[in-house]
């Protein structure tokens, strides 16, 4: 009679192989995390582009001026963090508030999970105004969004006097910070 041998795993395989998978998914998940981390500051990045790009162009078909405010209800505007959300809509009166005659474009009420996305611009004021040839009216800035890991990954928009949109970069340098740069120049700072 013969004697079927069990072939499997004794325990001191299962052991190894355990402790081999720890180390491949330690090198691996802080690299994820980054990862992730770095695609919603993109997302954020983009999302906001679009909204301000979307101004703009209203602006100019309407033959109007468009505001784009903070805003966390798409009802008022305020100040402080635009993480919390933002809307455009079109503003008759200029008064820089959505009034019950003027149209509201688009709202972003959103939960940014961690990211602060604040506004740096030329002149007074928290709005942004594009005027009816798309001119952002003295509210030409830097959009900076930031993360727990501070300025060295943040990113950043920059809206220009004529009303253009870009992406902000880092200055190529070499005494360079490999920060990107806001309109005036100078590295991004997160608060």
């Amino acid at each position: 009679m013969r004697m079927s041998r069990n072939r499997g795993f004794t325990l001191i395989e299962l052991m190894v192989t355990l402790a081999v998978v720890a180390v491949l998914l330690s090198a691996g998940v802080p690299s994820f995390s980054a990862m992730i981390k770095n695609n919603r500051l993109v997302t954020e990045n983009y999302a906001l582009r679009t909204v301000l790009s979307a101004a703009r162009s209203e602006a100019q078909t309407q033959r109007t001026t468009v505001t784009v405010c903070r805003s966390a209800n798409a009802i008022d505007c305020s100040s402080g963090d635009w993480g919390v959300g933002y809307m455009a809509f079109i503003d008759l009166d200029d008064d820089g508030q959505l009034d019950n005659d003027e149209q509201l474009l688009q709202s972003r009420e959103q939960n940014t999970q961690g990211i602060a996305i604040s506004y740096n611009q030329v002149g007074a004021g928290t709005t942004l105004r594009f005027d009816s040839n798309g001119t952002a009216l003295g509210s030409n800035g830097t959009f900076t969004f930031c993360d727990d890991r501070g300025a060295s990954d943040a990113r950043g928009l920059i809206v220009t006097a004529v009303g253009a949109v870009r992406a902000a970069v880092a200055s190529e340098d070499e005494d360079s910070t490999h920060i990107v740069q806001d309109h005036t120049g100078n590295d991004v700072s997160c608060l």
